[in-house]
């Protein structure tokens, strides 16, 4: 989304799932608008936006009642602060209206979270109402990460493979923020092997055996090993070029097929070959 327009957000605040992406929106356009100072839930000391004095003949000179009493000097000085109040009066003006467009998109991306600020017309209340009212606890929203983390995991879509392993990044990325146990280390490489071993078979048993292999035989070998995010990115070249082709292997990404293989990637004499010969090939290509 372009920080200065949000007007095309479509994050709205349905549940405590939802702060954090929310407030990031917000936040961003605060900060490019040069408002987020005034609106912090997080800083209870915050300043007030206030408008510009205009600046007085009695700034530069405190006994003048009028322009006849300054010297030229002192009306260079006075001119040269009428033009540092304008460019202060268009910043606030411009403040003012970027605080106004707040207003309204919490008004119209908060649902049933209106009753929590509407008797409040100060955003910097509003956004603390909703904070305390919405706002997750660490633990809430660990375990709220971690359910949607094995949800995703569960529910590959054979026909929308692009969408899900995009899901699947994104969740990984926010569980590793958090710097959940559940991902730790492999696991996740693991876990993605596990949940695409039904669209593909074969990709799993050569990614699973390459590490039980270097498990044994590779000193410090989970340094170069893909992680979640990199084997989900393989996993996707594999896929695309599985299904861009269609005649060629299933991992033409990565190897080069013999004129013997048939459609599926394997030789025509092997159709019955278990998961060790499968590997097998997969291996040889690397």
């Amino acid at each position: 989304m372009d920080p200065i327009d949000l007007s095309s957000s479509r994050v709205n605040l349905n549940g405590p799932g939802d702060w954090k992406q929310w407030i990031s929106i917000i936040h961003k356009f605060a900060t490019a608008q040069n408002v987020w100072k005034y609106i912090d839930p997080s800083n209870a000391e915050k300043p007030a936006l206030s408008k510009p004095e205009e600046p007085t003949v009695q700034q530069i000179r405190p006994t003048a009642s009028d322009l006849t009493d300054l010297t030229a000097e002192e009306f260079r000085r006075l001119e040269f602060l009428h033009t540092q109040y304008r460019t202060k009066v268009q910043t606030h003006r411009d403040q003012q209206k970027a605080l106004s467009s707040i207003q309204q998109h919490i008004v119209k991306t908060i649902g049933n979270y209106y009753s929590t600020i509407a008797d409040e017309h100060d955003i910097a209340k509003e956004l603390a109402l909703l904070k305390a009212r919405v706002q997750p606890t660490d633990w809430a929203h660990e375990q709220e990460v971690l359910e949607r983390y094995y949800a995703v995991l569960k529910a590959p879509n054979r026909s929308k493979i692009d969408t899900w392993i995009t899901s699947w990044q994104r969740i990984l990325t926010e569980a590793q923020k958090l710097d959940l146990p559940d991902i730790k280390n492999l696991r996740p490489t693991r876990q993605f092997l596990q949940a695409v071993s039904s669209i593909n078979p074969a990709f799993t048993d050569y990614w699973i055996n390459k590490m039980e292999d270097e498990a044994r035989n590779k000193p410090n070998w989970q340094d170069s090993f893909p992680d979640g995010i990199k084997i989900s990115e393989i996993f996707e070249r594999s896929h695309k070029a599985k299904r861009a082709t269609g005649s060629k292997a299933v991992f033409s990404t990565f190897q080069n097929e013999g004129p013997n293989q048939s459609n599926n990637g394997y030789n025509d004499g092997d159709k019955g070959s278990n998961r060790r010969s499968r590997t097998a090939q997969w291996m040889e290509a690397q």
